[in-house]
């Protein structure tokens, strides 16, 4: 046993070195590979992945693995490029759903948004290996031979399109996503719902999906004698993660499952579990950043070393099935707590509850969505069951998401309040390795540890901030946020993209790393998409005190936007915006109304000029106003321009620009733009008035603040992280 143990050790140790050696010699990103190509002509031969096709208004999107990449030259032969990841494409007309296809285009950066709070996506794409995308592609060739891999995804497409044909789209779309993986086409209303309650991981098969799955069935099957049963769930989850494509993130699930299952004593199985993550990650490195691998594992850890000590607090008169399912419900949720507070700053107060309560229904409905799939007579009633209890279940979550504290949203947190929590938790669940502390000294260590991580978190809640004012990057589109000192939120437009909604993707989850779910002033300029589309998700997630809108003449398109907003903004007061109505936001600052049109006027001209007014600065926000409405204008002078129409040359005009005279002007455009924002014309003119610029589309999230004594400093959030700029004008 001793020699046995000390073998297992020395494997550990030897696949920690191997792992670190692995981290230290990272090839380059497959961005960084194909760095020196962007914008080049292409030729792509590779394989479809078939999960990844998307067909929309006549255009076709997929992911496709790269077999062989070459850089076209003209009437020159192809130059072969060192390149084996993935690549987006994008063509009119279709592709086939899976074989080998060959296509020509220009390659191009993938583009994503770069904003605290927000999705990481060079994170995502380094992990999935991928390094760009082909636009404007032109299918060469196809080969129908399907891959032995692409059949397991073809048959999880067809089951998926047979649950949402037979259980409605809304919920099929669901039921889809909990049994087969992809939760893609979910509204935001229902994801929301789902995370409120958490249950997020049941909206995909997820690591967390999967173990929580486990457990579940270690409690089903208890009256089967313990080898069959482990075999037995062992033998379902194979089955289940061979249903699911054999996905990265179902595998990797798959082999901590097992060894929960296989591994002995509690001593045995914290070992392999430390075994198969090192030699995962050894396999992988990559799959250290994904949050997916990190819960998976953390999930995995609290049911592995801390569902004993959840079984103990239950009350002995709770029936065995409800205290198990309590306990393994505790255990997950206590050890995955804080990377969900890390990554998504809030947690759910009803999350043990809607678990304990909602998770056995919707498990079961999952059950009935998997074998009505498979079933071909009676698999219609058995989807339409599962529907009916899906619905139940939506029911019931947004009840429970209604009550009162029913999320708490806590704000970005230092990194060591992680280490805080685990040590709580290792003293409170008493550890076999920390009999050392005596009694005393254990309960002095809780109270100093439950201390400072209190203590942590509210000093984030309530500690005074700077005046600033935040340029969120929404793509092709418009977002500001302003923060008080005293933690008041004025937000003025919220983007609006097509295949995005920024209101629930990027503003609200902005607003939670600040530890705010309430907006004082929601403001938008005018009704073009890009400036209000994600106003109505918005409204949804957060509460919102006052809602202003502009005086614009309404078509058909915007009256129905109109529509839409009064019917979110439940609770909040709407105002039509007027021309000197000012807002006090803090003590000495104010949102002012510096011009709204009279009369009400459509498109960009109806923009309301809206400013931010302190003793320590001013901005000027401008929506689309053009050179037309700018003309008449008469304005101080403002430390901040947001230069209007995105830096198109019709806007910001010269004698508008000398009387503003700002010493920073903000561009909030998309990358790669198709209207080619900023124009030339725009940053010569403000380069003559001497105002630094920022840009979104170049650096991300923009953030200025303003000093107490005056004066302003400027940061981006590139790569994920503030950096300041500087600027050789001023």
């Amino acid at each position: 046993m001793v020699k046995s143990r000390k073998i297992r050790l020395l494997l550990l140790a030897c696949l920690l070195s191997l792992l670190a050696f692995r981290l230290l010699t990272l090839p380059p990103s497959a961005e960084q590979q194909l760095a020196a190509y962007m914008g080049r002509q292409v030729l792509l031969t590779g394989d479809i992945e078939p999960l990844s096709v998307r067909d929309s208004g006549g255009f076709t999107s997929a992911v496709v693995r790269c077999r062989r990449l070459e850089v076209l030259h003209g009437g020159e032969a192809p130059a072969p490029v060192p390149y084996s990841g993935c690549l987006r494409v994008s063509l009119q007309g279709s592709l086939p759903e899976a074989g080998r296809v060959e296509l020509s285009g220009t390659l191009e950066e993938l583009v994503s948004l770069r904003n605290p709070g927000g999705f990481d996506a060079q994170a995502y794409n380094r992990v999935q290996e991928l390094g760009g995308r082909v636009s404007r592609a032109q299918l060469v060739r196809v080969e129908p031979r399907v891959l032995w891999w692409q059949r397991f995804a073809l048959w999880n497409k067809r089951l998926s399109q047979r649950i949402e044909k037979a259980a409605g789209k809304e919920h099929g779309a669901l039921l889809s996503g909990m049994v087969l993986g992809g939760s893609g086409r979910l509204d935001e209303e229902t994801r929301e719902l789902f995370t409120n309650n958490g249950l997020a991981h049941l909206l995909s098969v997820s690591g967390t999906h999967l173990l929580l799955l486990t457990g579940l069935l270690l409690a089903v099957l208890r009256p089967v004698p313990l080898p069959w049963r482990r075999l037995s769930v062992v033998a379902l989850l194979m089955a289940y993660a061979a249903l699911c494509g054999l996905r990265p993130p179902v595998l990797r699930a798959l082999v901590m499952s097992s060894v929960l299952l296989l591994g002995g004593s509690g001593a045995e199985r914290g070992r392999l579990l430390l075994l198969a993550a090192a030699g995962l990650l050894c396999w992988q490195p990559l799959w250290l950043q994904d949050i997916g691998f990190q819960l998976s594992f953390a999930a995995a850890a609290g049911l592995l070393w801390l569902l004993p000590a959840c079984r103990r607090v239950l009350p002995e008169a709770l029936p065995e099935p409800v205290s198990e399912g309590l306990a393994v419900t505790l255990a997950a949720q206590l050890a995955v707590l804080p990377l969900e507070v890390y990554y998504f700053h809030q947690f759910s107060m009803i999350a043990l509850v809607s678990n304990i309560l909602l998770v056995p229904v919707l498990e079961l409905a999952a059950q009935l969505a998997l074998v009505g799939a498979l079933l071909p007579v009676l698999g219609a009633w058995l989807l339409q069951a599962a529907a009916w209890l899906t619905v139940q279940v939506v029911v019931q979550a947004r009840f429970f998401a209604g009550l009162p504290w029913s999320t708490l949203v806590v704000g970005e947190l230092p990194a060591y309040s992680l280490v805080l929590y685990y040590a709580l938790l290792a003293l409170l669940a008493d550890f076999g390795w920390l009999q050392l502390l005596r009694n005393a000294e254990r309960r002095v260590a809780i109270g100093c540890c439950a201390l400072l991580l209190g203590a942590t978190v509210l000093y984030q809640q309530y500690r005074p901030l700077p005046l600033a004012c935040y340029f969120l990057d929404v793509g092709q589109g418009d977002c500001a946020v302003v923060v008080t000192p005293s933690h008041r939120i004025a937000v003025l437009d919220t983007g609006g993209l097509q295949n995005l909604s920024t209101g629930a993707r990027v503003v609200a989850p902005f607003l939670r790393t600040l530890g705010k779910r309430e907006i004082d002033v929601l403001l938008v300029s005018h009704y073009d998409y890009d400036h209000v589309g994600g106003a109505v998700d918005l409204l949804r997630q957060v509460r919102v005190k006052t809602l202003v809108l502009p005086n614009e003449a309404l078509t058909e398109e915007s009256s129905k936007m109109r529509q839409r907003l009064l019917a979110a903004a439940q609770g909040a007061q709407v105002q039509l915006a007027a021309s000197g109505v000012r807002y006090k936001l803090d003590t000495g600052v104010e949102l002012a109304l510096v011009d709204v049109p009279p009369e009400a006027v459509a498109g960009n001209e109806a923009s309301t000029l809206a400013a931010l007014v302190s003793a320590q600065g001013s901005v000027l926000f401008t929506g689309d106003m053009g050179a037309e409405r700018e003309r008449g204008l008469e304005l101080a002078h403002y430390d901040v321009l947001k230069a209007g129409h995105h830096g198109s040359r019709y806007s910001s005009s010269p004698e508008f620009l000398q009387q503003v005279q700002p010493e920073l002007t903000v561009l909030s455009c998309g990358r790669g733009n198709r209207y080619g924002h900023p124009h030339a014309e725009t940053l010569e003119r403000l380069q003559n008035v001497g105002s630094a610029v920022a840009r979104t589309d170049e650096q991300g999230c923009v953030k200025v603040v303003f000093d107490e004594g005056g004066g302003w400093r400027c940061y981006v959030y590139g790569e994920m992280r503030w950096q300041r700029l500087q600027f050789n004008n001023l």
